[in-house]
């Protein structure tokens, strides 16, 4: 593939201070042996502090609900709470970390990685999970599991805090469990069995529906991952609770067939037995040809095309097949076949990587510098705290915010829309306010060096900006914008498909 055009599918292209590699393929595949620390200077705050913060929030906004009948007195009590919590902060804090890492890091090809497994193991947009928790989880535990196993990350990922919240396992029990059990002999109402978490580890995060499994499978696949939850509740507790892990009293107990094969409670501890089912049972699911196709076929479809052949995806699989899931080969696999492939396929960019190409192109200090995202936790969000979740939720991609659990889209046909190319146009007709843009470079030398460093055949986009200088030079009212050129360049085909 040609070497500009493969830094831009697999990266977001190269800043203006940035050296052309001499090996492109190679460049990209360095990236993946090492999950790179966070360049952010300012606080990174754990998974295990937004938790405290949010359990805190949720207590003290019920309370507020509860006490106060005044709907004045109510609202100023909560945009106290609002801000001592972070209520309308730390998702836009998160961005600003994450767009960092895109725009100055030095191993862009890697943060690619990191947004599409992201949107893999997609957080649902509800019970304030975007605010409070699924960046932290993202950031401290989706990406060191990236130069691991693929059934690691599947597991791991399966028994976080915000997951299990999302799809709702917490409140599954199994119909013959014994709180189930407890329940009946008190004449009480059972807890019943929720199939969401199971669905979603076959459907979205491993073999699909290809696989041929049945509604059956889901029931049992749900048993096995009864007693899977939050722990440490005791009578008179309040709250959410803060830590996940297995309660065997929610267990289904028993043999559970999964796709054929019977996975049996194990263990000799009461408290033990059933919880090395689902180990077992993502062990399998991630070993199977359903699973490695269907993983491939999405990689490919996120850095190749809409629509992967079966050469581009038995490169990833070969690769699944031979480092026996390692995750760091099935990376570099995928770039394998971008690079095979790439001249002849076109790949209509996300909003969000596009917004993040754009700035790493044009050399712009976005998101901006980090002191601007420093909160003292009492005053109002101002203009350029908001910006980055004000400009993706524009351009209709806030990537913690996934409507479904499936994520946000990644073809062509959802995003290349007249009413969301104009919102992008939008966006870059007002480059200096937004912080895409430095008033210190001539507008049309930027728009040059972006084409020169990051187009394998730049002559076209050249001749465009030419065209642009020469009718403003020669008119009687010169009217040549700042976006112009910018427009001209970054809105272009050339730019929108990598």
């Amino acid at each position: 593939m040609m070497t500009k055009a493969f830094i831009r599918r697999v990266g977001f292209g190269l800043r203006p201070d940035e050296d052309i590699p001499e090996d492109p393929l190679n460049w990209a595949k360095s990236q993946m042996n090492v999950s790179p620390k966070l360049i952010w200077p300012g606080k990174l705050y754990s998974e295990t502090e937004m938790i405290d913060i949010r359990v805190d929030f949720q207590l003290e906004e019920d309370k507020i609900q509860e006490t106060e009948k005044n709907p004045a007195k109510a609202k100023i009590k909560k945009t106290k709470l609002y801000r001592r919590t972070g209520r309308k902060y730390f998702e836009k804090y998160e961005l600003a970390i994450r767009h960092h890492q895109a725009v100055h890091g030095n191993q862009p090809v890697f943060e690619r990685f990191w947004h599409f497994w992201g949107n893999h193991f997609a957080i649902v947009d509800k019970n304030k999970l975007p605010v409070f928790n699924t960046g932290p989880m993202q950031r401290e535990q989706l990406r060191p599991l990236m130069t691991g196993k693929f059934a690691d990350m599947v597991y791991d990922m399966t028994l976080t805090w915000p997951m299990i919240k999302s799809l709702d396992n917490f409140k599954s029990a199994g119909p013959n469990s014994d709180t189930n059990m407890h329940r009946k002999r008190k004449n009480k109402r059972v807890k019943g069995l929720n199939e969401n978490h199971g669905r979603e580890l076959l459907e979205l995060h491993t073999i699909s529906p290809k696989a041929g499994y049945t509604q059956e499978d889901v029931i049992n696949t749900a048993y096995i991952m009864t007693g899977w939850g939050f722990t440490g509740w005791k009578k008179g507790h309040k709250g959410e609770l803060k830590k996940t892990g297995y309660e065997h009293f929610n267990h289904e107990p028993g043999t559970h067939t999964v796709l054929g094969k019977e996975y049996k409670i194990s263990g000799f501890s009461p408290k033990t037995k059933g919880k090395k089912q689902l180990r077992q049972l993502v062990n399998d699911l991630c070993a199977s040809q359903s699973c490695m196709n269907f993983i491939a076929w999405k990689l490919c479809r996120h850095f190749i095309c809409d629509d992967p052949n079966r050469d581009m995806i038995k490169i990833v699989t070969d690769a699944w097949v031979k480092s026996d899931g390692i995750l760091t080969e099935i990376h570099k696999a995928v770039l394998d076949a971008a690079w095979k492939h790439g001249n002849s396929e076109k790949k209509f960019l996300s909003p969000e990587t596009w917004l993040i190409q754009v700035a790493r192109m044009t050399g712009a200090d976005w998101p901006g510098d980090p002191k601007v995202f420093e909160y003292d936790f009492v005053s109002r969000l101002n203009y350029k705290q908001k910006k980055i979740s004000k400009i993706l939720a524009e351009l209709g991609h806030l990537p913690f915010r996934a409507k479904q659990p499936n994520g946000f889209p990644d073809t062509a046909t959802e995003w290349l829309s007249q009413e969301y190319l104009v919102r992008r146009i939008a966006l870059i007709n007002n480059p200096v306010q937004i912080g895409l843009y430095k008033n210190s470079t001539p507008f049309m030398d930027i728009a040059k060096k972006v084409v020169k460093n990051n187009f394998d055949d730049p002559q076209e986009l050249l001749n465009v900006l030419d065209e642009l200088d020469l009718k403003n030079k020669y008119s009687k009212f010169p009217t040549l914008k700042i976006s112009e050129p910018l427009i001209a360049i970054l809105c272009s085909r050339k730019v929108l498909n990598a």
